[in-house]
């Protein structure tokens, strides 16, 4: 047989095993992906029987397919995970930011040392003290107070505050050569710590691309939910979540001017957010005749005829959630309601605390793996 005979049978078989993809379906004047995306799953998730393909004019089907990716800073392969167990961290700030970032590193084995109030619940590798100088005394790295972006960043980044001046000699009870971990590390800061054998590791410039990336992904939900027809300021918005509260979201929709309510089961949440009614899922459904718009969070069947039915006529909901997602849009659509399926943009937009601890984290392994 002739060589064209075999090579045109290599091409059909490597045609047949070749892995199925689809064009990625947009509306005109949306972003087109810069490759070819696999064939998402598709059918009717247990829970909705009635929510499956949604018809193309549907905005957000696979428009967002090529932005499903995790921006969240980690440590680089060369860079291998500390013994957590033998590094030990105090914790000066006392803000929920600080103390989220505090819960994640003891939930990776550190030992940790916060100031101020126990966490709640409470584990047993975190002692709380009720001064600086206890919660760095003997320490190997203290984190001092974070600098959340958003309505407290005002308040974080007060000129009167100063390390150097806040703890003064407290640091000088840390361990040898232990470090200080800092959002910046200015002149004034460098020198104190210098003076008490002590040395300064910033973060700042790893963590703005982290936030840039998730600011870009909630501008672009910004941009769908006006482009929908609806405006945020001034409108009552309700905020479905689960464990993994939407922080940044949340923010963000304060710093847009809307009135943000917070559906959760989630405890402890009443003073998080300063001017965010926390309301009990189980409520959902009476409240949601008020809402102008629903951002959903949560994987499950959770937005159905009860809150749809419920919702005015002008309301806008958004689903966030990964497939099957918490919206039946098939539903909404019939009952005249906007929707907007938002998939995959949540993966672009981390909870603050494990931002911070990405970098944070990311930054004492390497320096643990210096010392080594």
């Amino acid at each position: 047989m002739s060589s064209d005979f075999w090579s045109r049978s290599f091409e059909r078989i490597a045609r047949l095993i070749a892995p199925r993809t689809i064009r990625v379906r947009r509306k005109p004047g949306a972003p087109s992906p810069s490759q070819r995306v696999p064939r998402p799953r598709l059918g009717s998730p247990s829970g909705f029987p009635t929510m499956g393909r949604m018809d193309s004019d549907w905005e957000g089907e696979y428009d967002n397919a090529g932005g499903c990716r995790n921006t969240v800073y980690t440590t680089p392969q060369t860079v291998i995970a500390p013994e957590w167990a033998s590094v030990t961290i105090g914790f000066l700030g006392t803000q929920p930011l600080d103390r989220a970032i505090a819960r994640i590193a003891a939930t990776a084995g550190a030992k940790v040392s916060v100031l101020g109030a126990p966490l709640e619940p409470k584990l047993r590798t975190v002692a709380a003290h009720a001064d600086p100088a206890s919660v760095v005394k003997g320490a190997r790295y203290a984190i001092l107070p974070v600098f959340a972006p958003g309505r407290s960043t005002q308040a974080n980044t007060n000129a009167s505050f100063a390390p150097e001046r806040a703890y003064g000699s407290a640091l000088g009870g840390m361990s040898t050569g232990a470090r200080l971990i800092a959002p910046r590390a200015d002149a004034a800061l460098t020198r104190h710590a210098a003076a008490l054998g002590l040395t300064v590791h910033s973060y700042e410039d790893l963590l703005r691309p982290i936030l840039d990336a998730a600011g870009e992904a909630i501008d672009e939900l910004f941009s769908r939910v006006e482009k929908a027809g609806s405006r945020l300021q001034g409108s009552p918005v309700c905020v479905i979540a689960g464990e993994r509260i939407p922080d940044l979201l949340i923010l963000r929709l304060l710093d847009a001017g809307a009135r943000v309510h917070l559906a959760t089961n989630e405890r402890g949440l009443d003073d998080v957010f300063p001017g965010v009614a926390v309301l009990p899922l189980s409520e959902l459904p009476v409240q949601s005749p008020k809402f102008d718009a629903i951002f959903s969070t949560i994987n499950g069947p959770v937005v159905d005829a009860r809150e749809l039915g419920s919702l005015p006529d002008h309301a806008l909901v958004v689903d966030l959630a990964d497939p099957p997602g918490s919206v039946d849009f098939q539903l909404a659509k019939q009952l005249g309601r906007k929707a907007i399926w938002a998939r995959g943009i949540l993966r672009r937009v981390p909870s603050l605390g494990q931002a911070y601890w990405s970098v944070i984290g990311g930054l004492i392994a390497s320096l643990e793996q210096n010392e080594s």
